[in-house]
């Protein structure tokens, strides 16, 4: 089946990434482009039409003007149609209506600008306001401003774009598979590995829990840890990984490749029992990626030093930055420029859901140099310390992860989830520990 589009003449490299990572990553299908002095973007196979609004960048001719947040939508539209697979559509540009022919479909809604819109983050790059980590608050997103935040919403653009191609006659068949793909930020690697650690753990004990048995049960751990009878707490590595394999998973742990002394350091990435643990977990088949130390997001020169820290032996293709911190364009770029081949940065900080729009692999976009990146980005869909603010209760907390799942599952996405590997054998977490267990078994 041969698709032509036509595309109007502007914003040439917006429009061409947009049509290419809906049709060819989303959809699967080859097409031909032509520019053409068109009012709106126009589908063509056979003699059957398919005319999509172009809403929003046909106001913004010249190159960037549309970089503006002004130009972030204020109100959003939940329209229903017969094409989208919910309930009902958000229109973030255009308007709700879709008419439909024997042989043609004018839908209104201007699914490209709304999924650039979505995929490449410019909303982060105009909103000024940030928190005292440089990044946007998730209550100052569209998406979570009018509560869509829990759904892929680009996956329901490409979703529609397949159901006017089969109401007219072409069926495209969803080739993608679910998967689930479980990350583990290594921000401590050890409860005890420096005094003043356990000396904090113990007035924790005392204090904040007000327990002197745990404050006693600490300090007898601290010893035992000390002479080599037990475990560090943090040290869940085995536990991680048996369980990833029960369930036919392999687990990706993103360590810091930091040194003692420098920000927000908590261990040193060649200490020899990091560096053993990280072979390790090399040999049994697991993935070992980078976690992008403090100050590292937008500094390329910094990251890439960060790379050459890790054992010879390990190559680093995969990552997230640390506290989720993201400057739009420069991380990207960053990571591009430094071989990343795939990013997981891209999640909320205080929610769960779909910050990007999409829970599938995605190549991303330079919003200022106007090129695609052959980086991918894979998006954070569930981080466990953003859902126990949410849903404390462990039953709660348990439903909303096998409802995101499902949601993922739905649309043949990459289910992305954060369990941070010092998160279990400690007071606040323990109860916990079998819930995660739960989760891993039922996962896929």
């Amino acid at each position: 089946m041969k698709i032509k589009i036509q595309i109007p003449n502007n914003n040439i490299p917006e429009k061409k990434y947009i049509i290419d990572v809906l049709f060819s990553e989303f959809l699967g299908i080859e097409y031909s482009l032509e520019i053409k002095e068109v009012k709106n973007y126009i589908i063509k196979f056979q003699d059957k039409t398919i005319e999509i609004n172009d809403d929003f960048f046909g106001k913004y001719p010249k190159e960037l003007s549309y970089l503006k947040k002004e130009n972030i939508p204020e109100k959003i539209i939940f329209a229903k149609n017969k094409l989208t697979p919910e309930k009902n559509t958000p229109v973030l540009y255009g308007n709700s209506n879709i008419v439909i022919g024997g042989k043609s479909i004018s839908c209104r809604i201007d699914i490209f600008a709304s999924s650039f819109f979505m995929l490449t983050r410019w909303e982060e790059y105009v909103i000024s306001e940030k928190d005292n980590h440089g990044r946007t608050p998730d209550e100052l997103q569209l998406s979570v401003k009018h509560n869509f935040n829990e759904r892929p919403i680009v996956n329901e653009y490409a979703e529609m774009l397949r159901q006017m191609f089969a109401y007219l006659g072409f069926e495209i068949e969803n080739k993608h598979t679910y998967k689930a793909k479980i990350t583990h930020d290594i921000d401590f690697f050890a409860r005890y590995g420096k005094f003043p650690k356990f000396i904090k753990a113990i007035g924790g004990d005392i204090f904040v829990r007000k327990s002197l048995k745990k404050a006693i049960n600490t300090l007898r751990l601290y010893f035992k840890i000390k002479s080599g009878k037990v475990k560090d707490p943090y040290d869940t590595f085995d536990f991680l990984m048996n369980l990833s394999e029960k369930a036919g998973l392999k687990s990706h742990f993103y360590f810091i490749p930091a040194i003692l002394g420098e920000e927000d350091a908590q261990y040193t990435i060649s200490d020899k029992k990091v560096a053993k643990t990280i072979l390790k977990i090399k040999n049994k088949g697991h993935i070992v990626g980078i976690h992008g130390a403090y100050r590292s997001y937008k500094n390329k020169d910094l990251f890439c030093k960060e790379l050459q820290r890790f054992p010879k032996e390990i190559k680093i293709e995969e990552g997230r930055q640390h506290f989720l911190r993201f400057k739009n364009p420069e991380t990207w770029q960053m990571l591009e420029d430094c071989k990343i081949k795939k990013d997981s940065t891209i999640g909320f900080i205080n929610n769960v859901g779909f910050r990007a729009g999409t829970c599938s692999e995605y190549s991303v976009f330079n919003v200022i140099t106007r090129e695609k990146l052959k980086l991918k980005e894979q998006p954070l869909i569930v981080m466990e310390q953003a859902l126990i603010k949410k849903y404390p209760d462990k039953n709660d907390f348990f439903d909303k992860i096998i409802a995101m799942k499902d949601t993922v599952k739905k649309y043949k996405g990459i289910f992305v989830v954060l369990w941070h590997n010092n998160n279990f054998n400690i007071p606040e977490w323990e109860k916990y520990k079998k819930i995660y267990e739960k989760i891993i078994a039922e996962i896929n």
